[in-house]
């Protein structure tokens, strides 16, 4: 079990790391560049913002050369053990589809009202996850070689709480505006 968990968030950090790097190196012009979709509401909101989504995708992009380069050097065959590129593209593609589905998150809160900043649990904390997925999936023929049935199962299930912790921690270090 404790491997599972391990061997879980190890191959997620493309698609868990993209926010934080978004977060730390975000602002700038919104996504939406401020306007208003036919509800009259924002679309997104200032808080997805284009240099954000950049560099939260280069962020995750390269998280995942440097665990490609820790595999290599320990010997472990997850992404070290596909060619190079192929794992490039791989971790472009976690990182890609987290940081579309966080933007997908928040048009979806707008739609429904939730306000920047307010809590939509489990939305909140899936919703970057199953995007990752579905990008990887659809897009990279090792993604069901890495990705096993339980591991996808346990990053669902582990990532809520997960979530939440490190935002919390954000939270406490100043650099989110709120605990979720």
């Amino acid at each position: 079990m404790l491997e599972l968990l391990l061997t879980t968030i190890w191959l997620l950090l493309p698609a868990y790391t993209p926010n934080n790097f978004a977060v730390i190196f975000g602002g700038g012009m919104p996504i939406d560049l401020g306007k208003k979709f036919i509800d009259g509401k924002r679309v997104l909101g200032d808080g997805k913002t284009i240099r954000g989504f950049v560099f939260g995708v280069v962020g995750g992009v390269f998280c995942g050369v440097l665990q490609y380069h820790i595999e290599a050097i320990l010997g472990i065959r997850y992404f070290s053990g596909i060619d190079v590129n192929s794992a490039i593209f791989l971790f472009f593609l976690l990182s890609f589809g987290s940081l579309f589905g966080d933007v997908f998150g928040s048009f979806i809160k707008r739609r429904v009202g939730i306000e920047r900043g307010k809590s939509f649990p489990v939305f909140d904390q899936l919703t970057f996850l199953l995007f990752a997925y579905i990008f990887a999936y659809a897009f990279s023929p090792y993604f069901l070689t890495l990705f096993t049935k339980n591991v996808i199962l346990a990053g669902i299930l582990i990532t809520p709480a997960l979530h939440l912790g490190v935002n919390y921690i954000a939270y406490k270090l100043g650099l989110k505006d709120v605990p979720w």
